[in-house]
């Protein structure tokens, strides 16, 4: 009853859903909690159904057939969203039909899906925030590397999981499932202002940083504040952050054989990004789109790359396979999205190319695939003179931070290779239309919501002097580079 039923608490359906047609059955899988630190959530208790679970629906009716939850009371960002595979196994001498998913978690379910009973759960990662799951509960074992309300700790895996969004895939010959995971770990901890819900906006609740270079990580601000990583990382496995294709064997409930997909960033955060989703065909072939721009086609039963088409375009996605009269087709929707999607780093295929999506398609006999032009990176630095604008104060510009690190940044990271506009180089006609955009939503068409809701025109005007702020500060660092003409300096005020 005491549980903060305003910010929603979570649990939404929005990535992995399935159909059993003849069992009339609709599976879908829910996301975490909000906030994440459950002893501001619920502080009574409870699992907190139905957050990080799996449904079973009557698509008829709606009604609920059965569930199954991951994780009670999920406290680290754990969603069970990701793509959910049916299939009909072989298990013990009786054959089941069985729905599998690899969940942020990092343990592999396996479940009866007529019945929601759990057959198996693995850890198909490094797991510290759990010791194993109880067969007789279907609960995981928490550990007391779980909680970070009283000291930070680091836990694996981090909340980005250790799998997401990218596909996994299963091949009926080979008997395999084939995961995009990575080791992604990370520090949490608990803010030291008092939750205070903002409406419409992000409600962690929890604080975190991976173990990684750069402001997500470990030069971010809030590392500053936490316990060095010796102290924090003191008997705990290795936590180089890195990619892994993952060949799993869920009858025997094993890694059969696995590879580094890090690319050039081990340890690096995007390490975790360059391994895109997964298609397997039935002559043993594995396909996987990858961040720096290759396509790699791997042998389904030992993880050996086969053949490695460089397209130009990072990719994330799961490749396709279809055939038209008679001819057999592979196709793939390039681009590079999601939540580290805001910043390219050199060497990836979307910040030497750009990043414009396209749907690419081979065949064997097919010619080479063209590539875009190579991005003007020099120029790509480039930041205009901002406008003049009215006078303003520290304070405001401050306030105006304060705003953006709550409502913009986590889209807006104002780099010059993310796929995010960077606010740094708004020309003067946006910068005149920047109070109609935040609150009459005149771009919405373009993804730019509209944040009248939780902004009034003082705390816009508030964010509009800090990006401008960041902007000038931005173009005088642009003209001190060697052989620029430096400005004599900022623009006056109104």
């Amino acid at each position: 009853p005491n549980s903060l039923w305003e910010v929603g608490l979570g649990g939404t359906v929005w990535d992995g859903m399935a159909y059993d047609p003849k069992l009339n059955l609709l599976y879908v899988g829910t996301g975490n909690a909000a906030p994440w630190a459950r002893k501001l959530r619920s502080p009574s208790g409870g699992h907190n159904l139905f957050l990080a679970s799996i449904l079973a629906i009557n698509p008829d009716t709606g009604r609920l057939v059965w569930h199954y939850q991951t994780t009670p009371a999920e406290n680290w960002d754990y969603t069970a969203v990701q793509k959910l595979i049916l299939a009909d196994l072989e298990i013990a001498g009786e054959q089941r039909q069985v729905l599998m998913q690899a969940p942020k978690n990092g343990f592999f379910y396996v479940i009866d899906r007529a019945t929601g009973e759990l057959i198996s759960a693995e850890p198909y990662t490094i797991v510290t925030w759990a010791s194993h799951v109880d067969k007789a509960t279907g609960k995981p074992v928490e550990t007391r590397q779980a909680e970070y309300f009283d000291e930070p700790k680091l836990i694996f895996p981090g909340p980005a999981g250790g799998h997401d969004w990218q596909a996994m895939a299963h091949n009926r010959d080979t008997g395999l499932v084939y995961i995009p995971s990575y080791q992604l770990p990370a520090v949490f901890g608990m803010p030291e202002t008092p939750f205070e819900y903002q409406p419409r906006g992000f409600n962690i609740g929890a604080s975190y940083f991976f173990t990684v270079d750069g402001l997500w990580g470990l030069d971010g601000e809030l590392a500053k504040q936490f316990p060095p990583m010796t102290q924090l990382a003191a008997g705990q496995p290795d936590y180089t952050a890195h990619g892994v294709l993952k060949a799993w064997d869920p009858v025997k409930q094993q890694v059969v054989w696995e590879v580094d997909t890090s690319g050039p960033w081990r340890g690096e955060l995007f390490s975790s990004w360059n391994g895109g989703g997964l298609m397997t065909t039935a002559s043993g072939l594995l396909v996987q789109g990858r961040g720096t721009g290759e396509l790699a086609l791997l042998d389904a039963d030992t993880g050996k790359t086969l053949h490695s088409l460089n397209v130009g375009t990072s990719m994330m996605a799961s490749p396709m396979t279809y055939r038209i009269d008679g001819e057999q087709y592979i196709a793939i929707m390039a681009g590079l999205g999601g939540a580290f999607g805001k910043d390219y780093p050199p060497g990836s295929a979307a910040y030497d190319y750009g990043n414009q999506g396209r749907i690419i398609a081979f065949k064997l006999g097919g010619g080479d695939v063209p590539r875009p032009a190579k991005r003007d990176l020099q120029a790509s630095q480039q930041v205009p003179m901002p406008p003049p604008l009215p006078s303003t104060s520290d304070k405001e510009i401050a306030l105006g931070g304060t705003l953006f690190q709550r409502h913009c940044a986590v889209c807006h990271a104002n780099t010059s290779g993310g796929s995010i506009p960077d606010l740094r180089k708004m020309s003067s006609q946006t910068h005149g239309e920047f109070m109609d955009i935040l609150l009459k939503g005149t771009r919405a068409d373009k993804g730019m919501g509209n944040f009248s809701a939780v902004l009034n025109a003082d705390q816009a005007q508030a964010i509009h002097r800090y990006v401008h702020d960041l902007a000038w500060k931005a173009y005088v660092e642009s003209k001190q580079a060697p052989g620029s003409h430096k400005p004599d300096s900022k623009p006056a005020h109104d």
